[in-house]
């Protein structure tokens, strides 16, 4: 099995791979108005789509921060594509778009362990083999619980 990451350009493409995926995931994307948020904004941010065959199986969207950090504003994976490797080839692409971008480390945010959330276990343990660590944990709202991960490049 081959994957091929490719960068999508067109807006209208990324959102519409974006509401794809996330209506795959209604676990992982619970959130009505952050998912609205997700689609709107995705035209906007760097993103790579993996591919098997000619279907886009995931997508990351990268965005640049303070000329130093390559934050990772969205990831997702196709469920029908979990454990074929796409996951990590988007972030070994994203780590090498980073350091093109002279960054110096990668991060994060997802649900911190409190939250109690199965699906964002996995995320979490997922970016940890990745070579994240936890950075910060905070409460955005009550019983929100939420956490940035870090990786040095």
């Amino acid at each position: 099995m081959t994957i091929v990451i490719a960068l999508l350009q067109h807006g209208a493409v990324k959102a519409k791979l974006c509401t794809e995926i996330i209506s795959e995931l209604p676990r992982s994307f619970g959130r009505p108005q952050a998912n609205a948020a997700y689609v709107r904004d995705i035209a906007d941010r760097t993103v790579f789509g993996a591919s098997i065959t000619s279907q886009v199986q995931g997508l990351i969207a990268l965005q640049v921060q303070f000329a130093s950090t390559c934050k990772i504003w969205w990831l997702a994976v196709r469920p029908s594509a979990h454990r074929r490797g796409i996951g990590r080839a988007l972030v070994a692409r994203s780590v090498e778009f980073a350091r093109t971008c002279n960054c110096t480390r990668m991060a994060v945010e997802t649900m911190s362990p409190p939250d109690n959330s199965a699906e964002y276990a996995v995320a979490r343990r997922f970016y940890a083999a990745m070579g994240f660590v936890p950075f910060v944990e905070f409460e955005p709202c009550p019983g929100d619980w939420m956490m940035w991960m870090v990786r040095d490049l």
